[in-house]
Protein backbone atom coordinates (compact mmCIF):
# COMPACT_ATOMS: atom_id res chain seq x y z
CA UNK A 1 0.00 0.00 0.00
CA UNK A 2 1.16 3.22 -1.09
CA UNK A 3 1.89 6.14 1.06
CA UNK A 4 -1.12 8.88 1.23
CA UNK A 5 -0.46 12.71 1.08
CA UNK A 6 -2.49 15.65 2.13
CA UNK A 7 -3.47 18.48 -0.69
CA UNK A 8 -6.18 21.58 -0.98
CA UNK A 9 -9.07 19.95 -3.49
CA UNK A 10 -8.67 23.78 -5.19
CA UNK A 11 -4.59 22.72 -6.34
CA UNK A 12 -6.88 19.51 -8.05
CA UNK A 13 -9.41 20.51 -9.87
CA UNK A 14 -10.83 23.37 -11.65
CA UNK A 15 -14.38 24.45 -10.37
CA UNK A 16 -16.67 25.92 -12.20
CA UNK A 17 -15.13 25.71 -15.45
CA UNK A 18 -17.45 26.42 -18.12
CA UNK A 19 -20.40 28.86 -18.39
CA UNK A 20 -22.53 29.42 -21.77
CA UNK A 21 -21.18 32.70 -23.61
CA UNK A 22 -22.07 34.02 -26.93
CA UNK A 23 -20.42 31.40 -28.96
CA UNK A 24 -22.82 28.65 -27.59
CA UNK A 25 -24.03 26.79 -30.19
CA UNK A 26 -27.66 25.17 -29.04
CA UNK A 27 -30.69 26.78 -29.09
CA UNK A 28 -33.02 24.25 -27.28
CA UNK A 29 -31.08 23.09 -23.73
CA UNK A 30 -31.67 20.00 -21.40
CA UNK A 31 -31.25 22.16 -17.58
CA UNK A 32 -30.70 19.75 -14.67
CA UNK A 33 -31.39 22.28 -11.31
CA UNK A 34 -30.48 20.87 -8.00
CA UNK A 35 -33.59 19.74 -7.03
CA UNK A 36 -33.53 17.63 -9.58
CA UNK A 37 -30.94 14.93 -8.27
CA UNK A 38 -30.22 13.67 -4.89
CA UNK A 39 -27.48 10.80 -3.76
CA UNK A 40 -26.56 10.83 -7.75
CA UNK A 41 -30.00 10.14 -9.28
CA UNK A 42 -31.88 12.01 -11.28
CA UNK A 43 -35.39 13.04 -10.90
CA UNK A 44 -35.61 14.78 -14.31
CA UNK A 45 -34.20 17.01 -16.79
CA UNK A 46 -36.44 20.33 -18.22
CA UNK A 47 -36.30 20.88 -21.73
CA UNK A 48 -36.09 24.81 -23.10
CA UNK A 49 -35.78 27.50 -25.68
CA UNK A 50 -32.32 29.12 -24.50
CA UNK A 51 -33.48 32.53 -23.90
CA UNK A 52 -36.67 30.84 -21.99
CA UNK A 53 -34.16 29.15 -19.75
CA UNK A 54 -33.97 30.03 -15.86
CA UNK A 55 -31.37 32.56 -15.32
CA UNK A 56 -29.55 29.89 -13.45
CA UNK A 57 -29.27 27.50 -16.62
CA UNK A 58 -26.12 28.46 -17.09
CA UNK A 59 -23.33 26.00 -16.04
CA UNK A 60 -21.74 23.22 -18.40
CA UNK A 61 -20.24 20.47 -17.50
CA UNK A 62 -18.08 17.77 -19.24
CA UNK A 63 -17.80 13.86 -19.07
CA UNK A 64 -16.41 12.52 -15.29
CA UNK A 65 -17.46 16.63 -14.17
CA UNK A 66 -19.03 16.42 -10.43
CA UNK A 67 -21.51 18.30 -9.53
CA UNK A 68 -22.38 19.56 -6.03
CA UNK A 69 -25.00 21.80 -4.79
CA UNK A 70 -24.14 24.81 -2.86
CA UNK A 71 -27.05 25.45 -0.91
CA UNK A 72 -28.31 23.62 2.19
CA UNK A 73 -25.29 19.93 1.32
CA UNK A 74 -26.99 17.79 3.75
CA UNK A 75 -29.75 17.31 1.24
CA UNK A 76 -27.20 15.63 -0.73
CA UNK A 77 -28.00 17.76 -4.14
CA UNK A 78 -24.63 16.01 -5.68
CA UNK A 79 -24.31 14.01 -8.74
CA UNK A 80 -21.05 12.11 -11.13
CA UNK A 81 -21.93 13.42 -15.40
CA UNK A 82 -20.94 10.75 -17.54
CA UNK A 83 -21.49 11.26 -21.27
CA UNK A 84 -23.02 14.22 -21.21
CA UNK A 85 -25.52 14.59 -23.82
CA UNK A 86 -24.53 17.98 -25.97
CA UNK A 87 -27.11 20.74 -24.89
CA UNK A 88 -26.61 20.02 -20.89
CA UNK A 89 -26.74 22.91 -19.51
CA UNK A 90 -27.00 23.00 -15.09
CA UNK A 91 -28.09 25.26 -12.58
CA UNK A 92 -25.28 28.09 -11.14
CA UNK A 93 -26.86 26.32 -8.34
CA UNK A 94 -24.19 23.56 -8.49
CA UNK A 95 -20.33 23.78 -7.49
CA UNK A 96 -18.63 22.44 -10.72
CA UNK A 97 -15.38 20.19 -10.37
CA UNK A 98 -12.80 19.03 -12.63
CA UNK A 99 -10.57 16.54 -11.70
CA UNK A 100 -6.57 16.98 -13.20
CA UNK A 101 -6.77 13.38 -14.21
CA UNK A 102 -2.89 13.15 -14.09
CA UNK A 103 -3.21 13.85 -9.64
CA UNK A 104 -7.18 12.61 -8.95
CA UNK A 105 -9.51 10.48 -10.38
CA UNK A 106 -12.37 11.78 -10.45
CA UNK A 107 -14.81 9.09 -9.07
CA UNK A 108 -12.58 8.47 -6.30
CA UNK A 109 -13.17 12.18 -5.65
CA UNK A 110 -16.78 11.99 -6.10
CA UNK A 111 -16.82 8.96 -3.17
CA UNK A 112 -15.03 11.84 -1.04
CA UNK A 113 -17.30 14.42 -1.77
CA UNK A 114 -20.66 12.22 -1.03
CA UNK A 115 -18.90 10.49 1.94
CA UNK A 116 -21.07 11.71 5.70
CA UNK A 117 -18.74 12.53 6.90
CA UNK A 118 -17.70 15.36 3.68
CA UNK A 119 -21.21 16.57 3.57
CA UNK A 120 -21.31 16.93 7.19
CA UNK A 121 -18.38 19.08 7.02
CA UNK A 122 -19.69 21.25 4.62
CA UNK A 123 -23.23 21.39 6.04
CA UNK A 124 -21.49 23.25 9.00
CA UNK A 125 -19.61 25.40 7.02
CA UNK A 126 -23.18 26.18 5.14
CA UNK A 127 -24.64 26.97 8.31
CA UNK A 128 -22.58 29.34 9.06
CA UNK A 129 -22.82 31.43 5.96
CA UNK A 130 -24.59 34.85 6.49
CA UNK A 131 -26.50 34.42 3.21
CA UNK A 132 -30.49 34.33 4.59
CA UNK A 133 -29.96 29.70 3.59
CA UNK A 134 -27.05 27.56 3.80
CA UNK A 135 -24.84 28.06 1.30
CA UNK A 136 -21.28 26.75 0.28
CA UNK A 137 -19.20 29.48 -1.55
CA UNK A 138 -16.76 27.09 -4.22
CA UNK A 139 -13.47 28.21 -2.26
CA UNK A 140 -15.43 26.24 0.49
CA UNK A 141 -15.26 23.54 -1.32
CA UNK A 142 -11.29 24.34 -3.07
CA UNK A 143 -10.42 24.61 0.53
CA UNK A 144 -11.25 21.06 1.90
CA UNK A 145 -8.02 18.85 2.26
CA UNK A 146 -7.78 15.59 0.62
CA UNK A 147 -5.76 13.05 1.74
CA UNK A 148 -4.80 10.61 -1.45
CA UNK A 149 -2.95 7.49 -2.33
CA UNK A 150 -1.04 7.05 -5.59
CA UNK A 151 -3.40 7.35 -8.70
CA UNK A 152 -3.68 3.66 -9.11
CA UNK A 153 -4.32 2.93 -5.98
CA UNK A 154 -7.32 5.87 -5.94
CA UNK A 155 -8.89 3.95 -9.10
CA UNK A 156 -9.21 0.78 -7.31
CA UNK A 157 -10.70 2.32 -4.46
CA UNK A 158 -13.16 4.24 -6.61
CA UNK A 159 -14.01 0.88 -8.74
CA UNK A 160 -14.20 -1.31 -5.82
CA UNK A 161 -17.02 1.30 -4.25
CA UNK A 162 -19.02 1.71 -7.97
CA UNK A 163 -19.32 -2.09 -7.69
CA UNK A 164 -20.62 -1.78 -4.61
CA UNK A 165 -23.40 0.81 -5.37
CA UNK A 166 -24.17 -0.86 -8.08
CA UNK A 167 -25.24 -3.95 -5.92
CA UNK A 168 -26.87 -1.80 -4.10
CA UNK A 169 -28.94 -0.12 -6.77
CA UNK A 170 -29.68 -4.07 -8.11
CA UNK A 171 -30.58 -4.99 -4.66
CA UNK A 172 -33.22 -1.69 -4.49
CA UNK A 173 -34.79 -2.49 -7.36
Amino acid sequence: MSEWKEYKLGNLVLTNKQSINSDYPFEEIEYLDTGSITRGKIDSFQSYNLDEAPSRAKRLVEHEDIIYSTVRPIQRHYGFIINPIENLVVSTGFVTLTSNKNKLNPKFLYYFLTSDETVEYLDVIAEASTSTYPSLKPSDVENLDINLPELPEQKSIAEVLSSLDDKIDLLHR
